[in-house]
């Protein structure tokens, strides 16, 4: 910005004209397996996973570096020199942007929900203190990752926890919650002085014994504020412009007369950043540091709600904004992303600042609206920790409390209403235990199994006492599941339209008998058939297969048939049995439901981790149980792992997507390989035409993808037609591997 510029930027004249220069706010959102060297999947598997090792490894290195030019903030080196490691840090930013071709975003953000056991070689006292996050679009890195690319990179990945430590334990030290830092393509020249000066004015913020002031910007609280201060330093703003600019934003955000306009926003940087006006002046900042936009509650479904979550996040920063790691813990204690994945040792922590947020609210006006919007959050949140972990609290009145590891009892006090909430959860556990062995005579309910149930599927006590009704109809004397009863009662699930199919699924996916497992899949299908939302039934199945454990479970295969259902807006197989996809839905194009398409799509691009982490485990076992080698809690047939990876091959090749075509690529090149360990290795020669049947679904679906090298691909495979023969001397065998042969070579897709 020019001087002229800056001089009408700092003449602005009154709150009024103000308003009148917004022209509109901009509505964008900101936002040791020997095996597995034998194998051509896992390679490829591996290969991608080395790829996003590489960029792990990248980001860990910028953001070590990052902390450590902060860090010289105690010693005020960089005011005498520009440090070597700015340079370091540019060329490392450059190197990413060259690797992924376009421009990207670092982000690091405190989470504070897992625990670090180990710090260097020492314990500490508060591990989850040093709990963040990195991200890059989505790959993620975090301490426990990092130990896992510790292991499959030893000599690039050496000491990566250590570091990734050290610089997680500075950002608790600085009081910084999240930063970003935004990564360009060009040349480093071109857009270095954006970043050095950046980097100047932090270590001068951050600088303990810096006393001068002069070089700040406050923010509508008062408070020195780390971006407005960086905006006035990008842009040669004088900060007292800047301040006089946020001094006439301040009332019309929380004065008497607040602007409508405005009540979407949390802060006046977010206001300014939005106005159409000041992004046409404003350069864009190259690092952001404590943006609290990022710790917004995210919106549910409308304004309302949004102007609810920034009256919430407007009530912290009031009070403790003084105390940025405080604000950012007291956002995730009423979010729902603040209870993903949270280990059990720090829930009661946890509950206890959201209950802090409950009391600060008690004073307001806006109470209930304030607490209302925290406890959906919240509920949000519980509602996909596992029941083991309610198991293991003990609720009394609205004390909450549990044994670590080490038998000591932690306890904690909670606010009424958060106390029911863990309450009714705690209850839904052992209620749900009930309803899984509903087949059994001696199981009964009682009023309270009822209003659970109720809450649950947003029905009245009484039409849950109907439901299960209707369920225990669905089993025999003996306890066996029958379709036709539960065929005669769709009509009367549907009543129950808007979790019907996640009441049925949870309880009823891994029923003991086999035979049952497939009367319910062909039953359920019929019933998926006449939903109304069949985008949450997706939904429901991806976040159920794709688990963050990875584990391999019977209910994985039908869950993928369901999905394949889900997929098409026809389904022919409704009213017959079957156990496995037909091949023929691979044929099928103008039939899908795009709708139901791109939520899978969508799920796919934003779970990315945990796919990839199936899909290679799902081959780590197939491999392994071909020769006998699987961890118990995994013991599968062979048959049946087979036919997981047939359906996760339809699902894939029927989404589209990078990932699906990797995976579907992956396959056709390991059962395309005769000299493969499963051919190689298995034991039982039935499992070889298994295999072979795999490979031609897999050639199938790879030709979905119009990859031009896929032609060539079937062709060589074909061409070693003598080599699958000798695998097995066998006349059925030989006609089996000249007809699938054969059909590699006509395959047009």
């Amino acid at each position: 910005m020019d001087k002229e510029e800056s001089k009408e930027f700092a003449l602005d004249e009154s709150a009024q004209q103000l308003y009148k220069q917004l022209e509109g706010i901009d509505q964008s959102q900101r936002v040791s397996l020997n095996l597995q060297l034998e194998s051509e999947l896992m390679q490829f598997l591996q290969e991608e996973e080395k790829k996003r090792d590489n960029y792990r490894l990248l980001i860990a290195q910028a953001a070590c570096l990052f902390v450590d030019i902060l860090a010289e903030a105690k010693s005020g080196g960089f005011e005498k020199e520009i440090h070597p490691k700015v340079r370091m840090l540019l060329n490392v930013l450059k190197k990413i942007a060259d690797f992924s071709g376009r421009d990207s975003k670092i982000t690091c953000r405190f989470r504070g929900q897992q625990t670090i056991r180990e710090a260097v070689g020492a314990p500490i006292s508060s591990p989850e203190a040093y709990d963040y996050e990195l991200s890059m679009g989505d790959i993620l890195l975090d301490y426990l990752v990092a130990r896992k690319v510790e292991e499959r990179e030893p000599t690039t990945g050496k000491a990566l926890c250590a570091n990734l430590l050290r610089a997680f334990t500075t950002l608790s030290d600085l009081r910084i919650f999240n930063f970003s830092i935004y990564v360009k393509t060009g040349e480093v020249e071109e857009y270095s002085g954006h970043y050095e000066g950046s980097l100047k004015t932090l270590v001068r913020f951050y600088n303990t014994e810096n006393n001068e002031d002069h070089f700040l910007v406050r923010d509508e609280y008062g408070r020195p504020n780390i971006n407005l201060t960086l905006l006035a330093a990008t842009n040669n703003v004088r900060p007292d412009s800047l301040q006089q600019l946020v001094d006439k934003i301040k009332p019309r955000l929380s004065g008497p007369d607040p602007a409508p306009e405005l009540s979407r926003f949390t802060t006046a940087y977010d206001v300014i950043l939005a106005t159409k006006s000041y992004q046409r002046q404003l350069k864009k900042m190259p690092i952001e540091v404590n943006n609290v936009h990022q710790l917004m509650l995210r919106s549910r479904t409308n304004s309302q709600q949004t102007f609810e979550a920034v009256q919430v996040s407007r009530l912290v920063l009031a009070q403790y904004g003084g105390d940025p790691i405080k604000v950012s813990e007291l956002i995730s204690s009423i979010s729902r992303d603040g209870y993903r994945n949270i280990q059990s040792k720090i829930m009661g922590k946890r509950l206890s600042l959201a209950t802090e947020f409950f009391d600060l609210a008690e004073g307001n006006e806006n109470r209930e609206v304030l607490q209302n919007e925290a406890l959906q959050n919240i509920e949000e949140g519980l509602q996909n920790i596992p029941d083991e972990m309610y198991h293991g609290l003990n609720i009394e009145d609205d004390q909450i409390s549990s044994v670590d590891e080490e038998g000591r009892k932690n306890s904690w006090s909670l606010h009424r209403k958060v106390s029911q909430l863990v309450g009714y959860f705690k209850q839904r556990a052992l209620t749900k235990i009930k309803v899984r062995e509903i087949n059994k005579k001696e199981v009964e309910f009682d009023a309270v199994d009822y209003s659970v149930i109720a809450r649950n599927c947003k029905v009245t006590d009484e039409e849950a006492e109907h439901l299960v009704s209707l369920l225990k109809e669905c089993f025999s004397e003996i306890g066996r599941f029958r379709r036709v009863s539960f065929e005669k009662n769709i009509p009367g699930f549907l009543k129950y339209e808007e979790n019907v199919f996640e009441f049925l699924w949870f309880y009823l996916k891994e029923l003991e008998n086999k035979e049952d497992r497939i009367a319910l899949l062909n039953s359920i299908q019929l019933l998926v058939g006449q939903l109304n939302k069949p985008e949450k039934v997706m939904n429901i199945l991806l976040d159920d297969i794709f688990n963050p454990t990875s584990l391999m479970r019977f209910s994985d295969r039908n869950g993928l048939i369901l999905a394949i259902v889900l997929l098409r807006a026809y389904n022919k197989e409704g009213g017959i049995n079957i156990e496995l996809t037909p091949e023929e839905v691979l044929f099928v194009r103008a039939g899908l439901n795009q709708e139901i398409v791109k939520v899978a799509t969508e799920f796919f691009r934003y779970n990315h981790e945990h796919v990839v982490v199936k899909v290679k485990r799902l081959t780590e076992l197939l491999l392994q149980v071909s020769v006998k080698k699987a961890p118990q809690e995994e013991q599968m047939p062979l048959r049946f792992l087979i036919y997981l990876m047939r359906e996760m091959v339809i699902f894939c090749a029927l989404i589209g997507g990078r990932i699906s075509r990797f995976t579907v690529s992956g396959v056709v090149r390991e059962f395309g390989n005769p000299t493969s360990s499963f051919y190689q290795k298995v034991d039982d020669m039935s499992h070889i035409l298994r295999g072979l049947k795999l490979l031609q679904v897999a050639a199938r679906g790879l030709k979905r993808f119009a990859d031009p090298l896929s032609a060539d691909l079937l062709q060589s495979i074909a061409s070693r037609e003598p080599e699958f023969i000798a695998l097995y001397d066998n006349p059925n065998h030989r006609v089996a591997v000249k007809t699938i042969m054969e059909q590699l070579c006509r395959m047009d897709g």
